[in-house]
This record gives C-alpha cells, structure tokens and sequence, in this order.
C-alpha cells in the first residue's frame, strides 16, 4: 500500500476520534528523504492517550499486524506497529501540552527535523510549525 493512502487512512480515522486533535508526519517521510525501509513516524495529539494505549485494537484499522510494541519517550509514548503488508508505523501517542508555547526541547528538536500537519483541529500544530520555523 502506497504511503500516501495509508496517510489518508490514519487521517480519516483520527478525524472520526473526538479525542483526537491532531495527526502530524515527522522524521524521514515528512522530510522527504525516506528510503523503502523507513518506518512511518506520526504523532497523535489525544486529550486520553491512555485510552489507545489500553486497547491498542484500533491499530488494526490500519492492517493486520505483526507485531505491536510500547516504546516511552518521555512526554509521548509510541506504539511500533509492524503489518504483515510491510510497513511500520510508530504512532506517538501524547496530549496537547506535547505542541503546547513555549516549545519544549524535545518537541522542537523533532519538530525542526521535519514535520507535516495531516490534521490539526485546533490550530495549535500549524502555530507550533510557526514557532520553530521561526528559530
């Protein structure tokens, strides 16, 4: 499956997620240098992080899986999803605090290495994008 679509997938169904205000792409493939290797790096912006967390079911949206992982990252916790089709995705899981102003150290540094906004409800990704681009 094409990247593009599987993007267009996570966005539609994070789009149906009240919970969920943002879907931004970071790393190799927002920078445009992802290789055929390259994991899928997306940072969801929940007010319940915990809830996808608990039950990580909802992955299989996405297709059927291989395996799944929990990473902790500090203020994002990250499921690395591998699917049978031969992507892996790593969704971060955090809050809204993750984009909040001032940035964070760790939010910035990721942010500046490349990031593309999928969906943002509340504006708060497109003036974190602002900020860094700023510095």
């Amino acid at each position: 499956m094409p990247v593009s679509a599987l993007l267009d997938r996570v966005v539609a169904w994070a789009a149906r997620q009240s919970s969920i205000s943002g879907v931004a792409l970071v790393g190799s493939h927002a920078r445009g240098a992802a290789r055929a290797d390259s994991d899928i790096d997306l940072v969801l912006l929940c007010t319940e992080p915990c809830t996808f967390l608990y039950d990580t079911s909802w992955v299989q949206h996405f297709g059927s899986v291989e395996r799944c992982q929990t990473e902790d990252w500090g203020a994002v916790t990250s499921l690395r999803v591998s699917y049978k089709h031969g992507v892996e995705i790593e969704f971060g899981l955090t809050t809204p605090l993750w984009a909040a102003l001032p940035v964070d150290c760790g939010t910035q540094q990721v942010v500046s290495h490349g990031m593309r906004i999928l969906m943002d409800r509340d504006g708060a990704l497109h003036r974190l994008a602002e900020v860094v681009a700023a510095c």
